[in-house]
């Protein structure tokens, strides 16, 4: 009966030391090799418990997370797009004015892109700041971060916008985030 009880402790003996072994190990490896471990965001007094957050887990609390996001966003929506219409452009079994108007729309959203992009860049060069700019049909939207916009920077933008496309300063809209 001894024997029995002695056995039965060497075992849970036996699992413990491997169990901590174990832990050990996965420790060293992970902190030794650089592995890629969840970071924690870091906690400033602007950090909001209820902020949104991306999928691998950080937190959108600064305007270059939104600016960030966005810029994505519009570059799926973009792509998508033009899978679309470039899906309508090589299908066989669509007649050739449909296909020649997936063509057209193809180009007129490639020039959209490269005038959005123009005018992006020019703002924040100009404005020293980032800003997101889109282009929805004969609209421009603008998105400055928050405390930039002042009537001077307001003008600059329109001549800016102007300048770079066919669009009236009625059609622009600027919006600074809150």
């Amino acid at each position: 009966m001894k024997s029995r009880i002695l056995k039965k402790r060497q075992i849970a003996a036996g699992a413990a030391a491997v169990a901590l072994c174990t832990a050990v190990f996965l420790n060293w490896y992970y902190t030794k090799h650089g592995v890629n471990q969840p970071q924690m965001p870091e906690v400033t007094s602007e950090v909001n418990l209820g902020d949104a957050q991306y999928v691998n887990g950080t937190n959108v609390t600064t305007e270059s997370d939104y600016f960030t996001a966005a810029e994505v966003n519009r570059s799926k929506a973009h792509d998508t797009a033009k899978e679309y219409l470039e899906s309508i452009a090589a299908d066989e079994n669509i007649d050739s004015e449909e296909k020649e108007a997936a063509k057209k729309k193809l180009i007129d959203i490639s020039n959209e892109i490269k005038t959005e992009t123009d005018i992006q860049n020019l703002i924040t060069a100009k404005l020293n700041c980032k800003c997101l700019v889109t282009l929805n049909d004969s609209k421009v939207e603008v998105i400055l971060p928050k405390g930039v916009l002042t009537d001077d920077k307001l003008i600059t933008i329109k001549d800016i916008v102007t300048a770079n496309s066919n669009i009236t300063s009625d059609s622009i809209t600027v919006i600074e985030l809150k």
